[in-house]
């Protein structure tokens, strides 16, 4: 299970898509709930904002109603006006600026629309020039006046879409005594406007009778929307004495069907009247703004602070679900990964050093079992369980693992004593056939006496394989320095179908005398599985050469070879590093190749060879390869002959090698002259030493000479009286043969 793979299907991938699911649905919900809520606050902002417009904006109307009544007065014919005019022209002005400062930073429809209806007071300055000239007309003036404050007065501010009851209540009672104070201020002007005349002009008294019918339908109406303090605020207002005297002029234009005298209708006491009038009334106005504006507020304020509660409820609940899953974290998630881990360190290093202090057992004390997981105190009651069974695991593969490690120490020291057993058997045996060997000259019993000291020799080397697969040093010291060649006989005498093995090139080189013994017994167990594994008509060959690394002999059968997975197998089984205690007994040998290879440092390693069959290399460092041997004494104090006798037999031990064309030449049963054999070995050396020989090729090895060999006389002399008899054995053989065929 690769990483990726790991971490979507733990148990903290897993919790955590849980809470995200609850999450993202829970968020979803209170989603929908926060816009409703924004969407209120928001509301109510807008609401109070349009509230504060639309008072501003009445402002600006009440002044260009009170304009209007003058500049229409003034234009039909009442000169007191002029006096006023100034003034409140200012008044007007001084409106139209606050609206523009209440306008300023809004950009919603509600301002859009304001700013597009104040285009209309652009014509103010032609009017107002036109009443300084003498020049305006009442209904020009009059219309222009009542048309812009109609359009003002009527724009849509969005406060009629409120969804407070009492809001729209006290917005729509604004609007019905904005509605009676614009007829009244109409009233004003219309009469102001024909006074002078003595009767209305044109058809104003119809218009006069229309407004005064707009107005009472308006106060009628106000009750409806209002509320009762309201009410009574607008019915004071229109009690006053100077609304009582307004009501009473009215009733004269009323009832003079079209004639207005100023006698009956005096212009300064209807302007004042009727003024006092509006001002009561925009007083009551004030008042249901300040009304609006503040349920506004309170709405606005209202809606923040649910919005507020609403944010803290959404933060609180964020809040618990991250504190739910950190509990589970905690509790779950956290101890299993430290339980986990825990138990990667009892696998990977608590268990096996009990195990490895088990098979010590140099201290003579018994090892204690690793300590038990633990957990922590928030972990859930399934993770302690977990705990728990994987103490009785633990302790249960400690038990076994502690109960196999007995067994195979027991079995390892039953390894070295029957090896050493047989090795102090095998000595006194090969002893003894010396003895005898020294002692009979019966050619027929030497040569028995051979096979048996042949056949001792390998009983030997297999008692040291089990000294070398027990971990145990060889019993065989060698203290001096000795030739390659000398160390490759060594390893042919112990091999069976010795004379199936043939050495080719075989440059001259001296191995250090610690690793003498156990580069012979390497060398003799991979030259035995090439002779098993080999067609028994077909030779083994040998060659060595010097290279920039040490030394490497080639072992080269021509068997029907192994497959890459079986090569890199046996490898792992040579390199050292594998247990035969896990493997087939018929792969032995590799594992004593391995353990000497470890132990001497030496590379071996098998492959395919370059025509057919195994090769296998070895390679020597060049540690434990060192110059010509020299006299000196052993390092060691020196074993008997029959202890130390690791020399090879001479003749017998190993095939010759045919001289070049030479007489000596192999041939057929008709006497021709074989051709030889074309081996793959000089290939299979190269292929390893291709681009790092630092040295020439030296020539073969020349035979040694007299003298070489009566150096090495005192570990030689048994196997050359054996191979002398065993000629003379042999002639005797043939001449009783020859004689018995003549009778």
């Amino acid at each position: 299970m690769d990483v990726t793979t790991k971490a979507t299907t733990s148990i903290r991938a897993r919790l955590l898509r849980i809470l995200i699911l609850a999450l993202v649905v829970l968020l979803a919900l209170l989603g929908v709930a926060a816009a409703e809520q924004i969407s209120a606050y928001r509301n109510a902002s807008a609401t109070a904002d349009n509230a504060r417009l639309e008072i501003t904006l009445q402002g600006l109307v009440h002044e260009l109603q009170k304009e209007r009544g003058l500049t229409t007065g003034y234009v039909g014919g009442v000169k007191q006006f002029n006096a006023k005019l100034p003034t409140q022209r200012k008044a007007t002005d001084a409106a139209r600026e606050q609206l523009d400062v209440t306008l300023k930073g809004r950009e919603d429809s509600a301002a859009g629309s304001v700013r597009e209806s104040l285009g209309r007071l652009d014509g103010l300055a032609g009017i107002r020039k036109d009443a300084d000239d003498g020049t305006g007309v009442v209904k020009d003036t009059f219309d222009y006046f009542t048309t812009t404050i109609t359009v003002l007065d009527r724009l849509d501010l969005g406060l009629e879409d409120v969804h407070d009851g009492n809001l729209r209540d006290a917005y729509q009672a604004l609007q019905v005594l904005g509605n009676a104070k614009e007829f009244t201020g109409e009233e004003r002007a219309i009469v102001l406007g024909s006074v002078r005349a003595g009767k209305f002009r044109g058809d104003d008294y119809s218009r006069f009778m229309e407004i005064r019918a707009g107005r009472l339908a308006a106060l009628d109406a106000f009750p409806r929307s209002a509320t009762a303090v309201q009410e009574r605020r607008l019915n004071t207002a229109l009690t006053t004495p100077d609304a009582e005297r307004a009501l009473a002029y009215e009733s004269k234009a009323v009832h003079g069907t079209g004639k207005l005298k100023s006698s009956a209708v005096p212009p300064m006491a209807w302007w004042d009247s009727m003024t006092s009038t509006i001002n009561g009334m925009r007083s009551v106005q004030i008042g249901l703004g300040t009304d609006v504006e503040n349920r506004a507020a309170q709405l606005e304020s209202s809606a923040q602070r649910d919005l507020l509660l609403f944010l803290v409820l959404v933060l609180g609940t964020m809040a618990a679900l991250g504190a739910l899953a950190l509990d589970c974290v905690r509790s779950v998630s956290s101890p299993l990964v430290e339980l986990a881990q825990q138990a990667r360190e009892v696998a990977g290093s608590r268990l096996p050093q009990a195990v490895a202090a088990v098979q010590d057992g140099s201290s003579g004390e018994a090892p204690q079992p690793p300590a038990p997981l633990s957990v922590g105190d928030r972990a859930g009651a399934e993770v302690r369980e977990v705990a728990e069974a994987f103490d009785r695991v633990q302790r249960s593969a400690f038990e076994l693992a502690t109960e196999q490690a007995v067994l195979r120490r027991n079995a390892t020291d039953s390894l070295v004593s029957l090896g050493r057993r047989n090795q102090n058997l095998v000595r006194r045996q090969i002893s003894f056939i010396n003895k005898l060997e020294h002692e009979d000259a019966d050619p027929a019993t030497l040569a028995n006496l051979f096979e048996l000291d042949h056949l001792a020799t390998r009983m030997r080397r297999n008692a040291e394989s089990l000294l070398v697969l027990a971990g145990e040093s060889s019993p065989r010291p060698w203290a001096t320095p000795l030739a390659i060649n000398d160390v490759l006989r060594a390893a042919l005498s112990e091999v069976e179908e010795y004379r199936r093995v043939t050495l080719r090139r075989i440059e001259p080189a001296f191995v250090t005398g610690s690793v003498v013994v156990e580069i012979a017994h390497l060398l003799a167990e991979l030259v035995e599985n090439a002779l098993s594994f080999s067609p028994p008509d077909s030779d083994v060959e040998i060659e060595g050469r010097r290279t920039s690394a040490g030394y490497l002999v080639a072992i080269v059968d021509h068997g029907f070879g192994m497959d890459n997975q079986a090569l890199a197998e046996a490898n792992v089984r040579l390199s050292g590093t594998a247990s035969f205690m896990a493997e087939p007994t018929r792969f032995l040998g590799h594992f004593v190749v391995g353990a000497l290879a470890r132990k001497c440092g030496i590379e071996v390693r098998l492959g395919e060879a370059p025509a057919a069959g195994v090769v296998a290399r070895v390679l020597i460092p060049a540690g434990l390869l060192t110059e010509q041997a020299v006299e000196a004494k052993p390092s060691v104090p020196a074993p008997r002959k029959a202890e130390t006798d690791v020399a090879p037999k001479p003749e017998p031990a190993v095939a010759p090698v045919a001289a070049k064309g030479g007489s000596s030449a192999a041939r057929t049963r008709n006497g021709l002259v074989k051709r030889p054999q074309r081996s793959g070995i000089a290939a299979a050396v190269s292929e390893t030493d291709r681009t790092d020989r630092t040295t020439p090729t030296a020539p073969p090895n020349p035979e040694r000479t007299p003298e070489q060999v009566s150096g090495m006389l005192s570990t030689l002399r048994s196997a050359h009286m054996r191979g002398g008899i065993s000629v003379e054995k042999e002639k005797q053989q043939n001449a009783e043969t020859n004689e018995g065929a003549a009778k």
